[in-house]
């Protein structure tokens, strides 16, 4: 029994975002289980939400398929809520995403998120061709956004679809978010009345400003009809400060050399371009990180600090983990040592058989 390093957010207002990492060599479906590990423990330790996020066309990245990710983990998990962090509207229609989550809320009642954000997420030009994406330019979004969430209001009882589209599996539906990378993002959803996630482990500058749009800009016209702010963290956490630097140093090296890697390179090539050591770019980028803001790098006492300090400057609701690891069971490891810092004490609750859907 300990207790917390410095007075902040609890474990329950802390979430995770993971991207399904790949390692050359691994299989698709020994990565996915890393996966369902790290949520599981996110499960038992008491973290509000995890969340993957869309990405398509990246080495090392299995993270394409939010809504089915979430239907897995979901069917895996007790008590956490899944979701995406999120689903990108520029490369699928709303009355689709609409559906997809439609079916996960009823499967799993109270327990699946909606993120959405606005930029396409493709490695590659051709990539993008492959999804079917058009030119969809910012001024769609809100547009998009809007057609979205009106699809899954006409789901609720006592309200008419949308002319002659009926949402499919209509019922409660689950909440929306927005992941804002802007201020001008951040608008968007105060002006719907929607909670907002600050994108702060990849736009750490434009945070603080970002958040005030937010705060000056909301308009009590959402589903709940109260400002909800959160921000996204990169984190390493070990038992030390300097285990915790070798670790990020060692994400750096995998993560730059699988996105310089040629797309033809073969399992043996890449095994043998991830050898060690650092080259000094690497060395130079795992500093900048070190020095960024959006991403936390320490012990537990040093996480505990830096998590509290981030809640207090932001005047967040919830803080988003994203723990910069490969290998799952380090990122299980990164979500314990973080909740150590946060709580009394690191629970571990039994975990049973959940139902795949939700009985009457």
């Amino acid at each position: 029994m300990f207790s917390p390093v410095t007075p902040g957010l609890p474990v329950s207002a802390h979430s995770v975002l993971d991207v399904v990492p790949q390692l050359a060599g691994q299989s698709a479906a020994a990565a996915l289980r890393e996966t369902v590990e790290v949520a599981q423990a996110a499960d038992d330790l008491g973290y509000r939400r995890f969340w993957v996020a869309e990405h398509h066309g990246v080495r090392g990245i299995g993270s394409a398929a939010p809504a089915v990710l979430a239907a897995v983990l979901a069917a895996r998990t007790d008590r956490i809520r899944l979701g995406s962090g999120a689903v990108m509207l520029a490369n699928h229609q709303p009355l689709v995403i609409a559906e997809e989550f439609a079916a996960l809320a009823a499967a799993y009642p109270s327990r699946i998120d909606l993120g959405v954000g606005k930029a396409p997420v493709a490695a590659a030009p051709t990539t993008a061709a492959a999804l079917g994406k058009t030119d969809v330019g910012w001024d769609a979004f809100p547009q998009r956004l809007d057609e979205l969430c009106g699809f899954l209001r006409d789901g609720l009882p006592g309200r008419a679809p949308v002319g002659d589209v009926r949402l499919a599996l209509a019922g409660l539906p689950p909440p929306v978010f927005v992941l804002a990378g802007s201020p001008h993002e951040a608008q968007v959803a105060a002006v719907r009345g929607l909670p907002v996630f600050l994108a702060h482990h990849t736009t750490s500058q434009t945070t603080l400003a970002a958040a005030s749009a937010y705060r000056d800009s909301f308009q009590a016209t959402g589903p709940t009809g109260k400002q909800y702010l959160a921000v996204t963290v990169g984190l390493v956490a070990a038992d030390s400060d300097e285990e915790a630097v070798i670790r990020l140093a060692e994400y750096v090296r995998i993560k730059l050399r699988l996105n310089a890697a040629g797309s033809r390179a073969t399992t043996a090539e890449l095994m043998e371009l991830l050898a060690p050591p650092l080259t000094t770019r690497e060395r130079h980028k795992a500093e900048r990180l070190l020095d960024d803001p959006g991403h936390i790098v320490g012990s537990r006492a040093t996480v505990a600090s830096e998590l509290a300090s981030l809640a207090a400057d932001t005047g967040a609701d919830e803080i988003m983990l994203v723990p910069l690891a490969y290998d799952g069971l380090i990122r299980s490891a990164i979500l314990r040592t973080a909740a150590a810092g946060l709580t009394r004490s690191v629970r571990s609750v039994a975990r049973s058989a959940p139902h795949f859907v939700a009985t009457a």
